[in-house]
């Protein structure tokens, strides 16, 4: 898989750095690297979008999936062991990124490729040593590409062993991501892979916006220019502290029911 990915995003990218996995601790701590693995029938990872989180945190979105994903398995089966870790790749700020977008697509990529790569070696040794173990996965903003990119390059047996896979925010997001939009020669196609249409979801989220006479959309997701105004721009100033965050769908996710959501549709496929 290494081997693909590098081909696919060209051969400089051999010469970029590959994150350690690390493990994190969220409600259920994850195996320290110098102990054994402990084996759960359900083993969530997540990656952190862009501006939060970290190589050793999945950020406040992924987070509150978790949280709420716990509540509804333990709900159903007390007695399910879960457990869950971030994917182990760095953080980028959200306008440097957006400027990174702008000026070259392949200057974006190394923390895509990073996480894709972190995201293959941390599943592949927990698929050795767990043979009966299923996966989650989940990722916001940048998270979710990295989670596409991993998928995209992906074999049956161990699609095989995924239970749900659920995005927010992704800037591959079928027709109006930032992606499909601006290089569309680079959007992930087909969208999910075929074995896990059913067991997988993406969600952009919008809403009426009295303040902006209009509805206003998360922009990464759904991607409609950087002129003045626009909801790109907007968001460019929300996360400057400029304009509130009302103003700019892709922070708001806990608070529009995003995550509640994406919980949902994770239990309803575990």
């Amino acid at each position: 898989m290494i081997g693909r990915l590098a081909r696919f995003f060209g051969a400089t990218l051999l010469f970029f750095g590959v994150a350690t996995p690390h493990s994190a601790a969220a409600a259920e701590p994850a195996r320290q690297p110098t102990q054994p693995i402990e084996c759960r029938e359900i083993y969530f990872f997540g990656g952190h979008g862009l501006g939060e989180g970290g190589v050793e945190d999945w950020g406040e979105t992924v987070q509150d999936i978790f949280d709420k994903y716990l509540r509804g398995i333990h709900d159903a089966d007390p007695d399910v062991a879960v457990g869950g870790e971030p994917i182990g790749y760095p953080r980028t700020e959200f306008p440097d990124w957006v400027q990174l977008v702008r000026e070259r697509f392949s200057s974006g990529q190394e923390e895509v490729i990073n996480g894709a790569i972190a995201l293959n070696n941390q599943l592949t040794e927990r698929y050795r040593a767990c043979p009966n173990e299923h996966f989650v996965l989940t990722g916001y903003s940048e998270g979710a590409w990295v989670i596409h990119l991993y998928l995209k390059n992906l074999g049956t047996r161990v699609l095989d062993r995924i239970a749900g896979v659920a995005l927010l925010g992704d800037p591959q997001y079928r027709g109006t991501g930032a992606i499909p939009k601006l290089y569309p020669n680079h959007a992930i196609t087909p969208y999910f892979p075929p074995a896990i249409e059913d067991r997988a979801a993406s969600w952009c989220v919008s809403y009426d916006l009295t303040e902006a006479k209009r509805t206003v959309f998360d922009p990464v997701c759904h991607y409609s220019g950087i002129g003045p105004g626009s909801d790109l721009a907007n968001c460019l100033k929300a996360v400057k502290e400029e304009l509130d965050n009302v103003w700019c769908p892709h922070l708001r996710y806990v608070e529009t029911g995003g995550t509640k959501r994406a919980a949902n549709f994770l239990v309803s496929r575990s």
